[in-house]
């Protein structure tokens, strides 16, 4: 089933957007905030790269293209409390906010087992 275009919906640029600024907040007052597979990295270096991340053009902060951010573990804590009904459809924008928040050479999520006869459209 195609779950979604091959550019963002947007929900999902409103979502990159609120999460951005809540981890970027989380930073300010966490600057040697690292994701755990980040961990053993220098703190002096985590602490120049998160201050530095939010000034400079082309740079995310540790785990944004991940999507291992504070923020993102929050919002999937958040996820996880809505109805099961609301559940899937929330993670599923949720990751592809993920995935759209960096350029990418995958298709993105939902589209790995589509095929055009799925929607009802001839193949070409």
């Amino acid at each position: 089933m195609n779950a979604g275009g091959l550019l963002p919906s947007p929900d999902e640029k409103a979502l990159n957007q609120r999460l951005r600024e809540a981890h970027l907040a989380h930073l300010a007052a966490e600057t040697d905030w690292a994701p755990v597979g980040m961990r053993r990295l220098p703190k002096g270096l985590v602490r120049l790269h998160n201050r530095l991340a939010p000034r400079l053009p082309m740079t995310h902060p540790l785990g944004w293209a991940e999507g291992t951010t504070r923020a993102d573990e929050l919002e999937r804590e958040r996820i996880a409390t809505l109805p099961a009904e609301e559940q899937e459809a929330a993670r599923n924008r949720h990751e592809r906010a993920v995935y759209f928040r960096v350029l990418r050479t995958r298709k993105p999520p939902g589209w790995a087992d589509w095929e055009p006869e799925q929607d009802g459209k001839p193949g070409t």
